[in-house]
């Protein structure tokens, strides 16, 4: 059959324009996941979308594979194998699944930045991957399943695989679909070898079933079942050290960092704004110091392109515990420095110098109200009230004094006046 014939009557070609709607229109919901100006980030969401491919794909396999079976084709003797009778049905779905792969992808594309890594030609090739399984195990269902329901039964199935796992508390279960990369990535971070491979293994697995059935003939076929639970097995056992995550860490060579205080360090996608980034920096090191704290920081913004309050954000929460202390992590324990965070956070950020107005948008205005009246006193007895919050924050056994007047000794003048 000439393939302008194969194309004009392929039930892709009808659901080509549907398939790119929808994506279109979804992708609006995909973006604020994306860590702007960072491939990687942007390929992995992309993977979400084909949660929609996928099925549609699938669907549109069964058809073909449900008119091959109408036709009996297969049950006489063909001058071509069963294989190249699938592959050349099965030609405009697996064309509509690699645009639709493209199309998700350019959708993101205008938050990227720079050249594009090993990580993303490897993540596209996954999608394609998952999109040749879902068109061939489509095409096989379409054999089997009764004619009436084969179509909408594996267009359930399909849907079902790649949107139910995520629900599921055995969290390697989600990374079997190839749609779990939408868990990476942030600008320290990069797809999981794991994470690609579980889901590859799978997909392998799925085509090696279908292409089985399609060349042997009656319980022969068992081999195609056999075959599926092997890689599920293995694409499993690779996937269960990872949990949900899907991210490694980013090699820290890739990373250039200051020597003076504080030390900033950026990755390759910031290095254009680093004069920025570190004068923002060291402007709130030493508004730090002037009221007394000085301790060695290691400033890394995880934005592409932070702004000024993000990097003197960074510097003053350096000066707060990463975390609840140990003793909080036991059953029933009671951690009361848990109410000095926000204030202690707040203090830090407003002499730091971030904008007011970002502060208020992170805290509770009483929180935040604390952090003013403290302000107010003279540096000594900000001090004092830093520190002996600060203390709360790595034990269980004192209580934070927010109070900033049971810091205050009448007739000292206000820091603020000092000023």
């Amino acid at each position: 059959m000439p393939w302008r014939t194969i194309f004009r009557i392929s039930s892709a070609v009808r659901a080509m324009p549907v398939l790119l709607v929808w994506i279109t229109m979804y992708s609006g919901r995909m973006t604020g996941w994306i860590t702007d100006g960072y491939w990687p980030s942007v390929t992995a969401q992309s993977s979400f979308l084909l949660s929609f491919t996928a099925p549609a794909v699938a669907a549109c396999g069964a058809w073909e594979g449900l008119k091959v079976r109408r036709s009996a084709v297969l049950g006489t003797a063909p001058a071509r194998s069963a294989t190249a009778i699938a592959l050349s049905v099965l030609a405009p779905t697996l064309a509509l699944g690699t645009v639709s792969v493209l199309a998700a992808l350019a959708l993101f594309v205008p938050q990227a930045g720079g050249v594009p890594g090993w990580s993303t030609p490897v993540v596209i090739l996954l999608e394609l991957l998952v999109v040749l399984a879902h068109t061939v195990a489509g095409y096989v269902l379409g054999h089997v399943l009764p004619r009436l329901l084969a179509v909408p039964l594996t267009l359930i199935a399909s849907f079902l695989w790649m949107a139910y796992p995520s629900t599921l508390d055995a969290f390697w279960v989600r990374q079997l679909n190839g749609r779990n990369l939408t868990e990476c990535c942030a600008l320290d971070q990069l797809p999981a070898t794991r994470a690609v491979l579980a889901p590859t293994v799978v997909a392998v697995g799925m085509v090696v079933a279908a292409w089985i059935w399609t060349r042997l003939r009656g319980n022969y076929r068992l081999t195609a079942v056999l075959a599926l639970a092997a890689t599920a097995t293995a694409g499993a056992g690779i996937a269960a050290p990872l949990g949900y995550r899907a991210a490694q860490a980013r090699p820290e060579s890739e990373q250039t960092c200051t020597t003076a205080a504080p030390r900033v360090c950026l990755w390759p996608e910031q290095r254009a704004d680093a004069t920025s980034i570190t004068d923002w920096a060291v402007e709130a090191h030493q508004r730090l110091q002037a009221v007394g704290l000085a301790q060695p920081l290691t400033v890394a913004p995880l934005s592409a392109r932070p702004g000024k309050d993000e990097v003197q954000s960074l510097v003053a929460l350096g000066y707060i515990p990463n975390g609840a202390p140990d003793c909080a992590k036991e059953s029933f324990a009671r951690w009361p420095g848990v109410e000095a965070v926000a204030p202690l956070s707040s203090w830090l950020k407003l002499t730091a110098g971030v904008t007011p107005r970002t502060v208020e948008g992170s805290y509770r205005p009483q929180e935040v109200q604390i952090a003013r009246q403290v302000m107010t006193l003279p540096q000594g007895e900000q001090l004092a009230w830093f520190r002996k919050n600060a203390d709360t924050l790595g034990r269980c056994d004192v209580k934070p004094v927010l109070d900033p007047t049971q810091y205050h000794q009448p007739g000292a003048p206000s820091f603020q006046a000092a000023r």
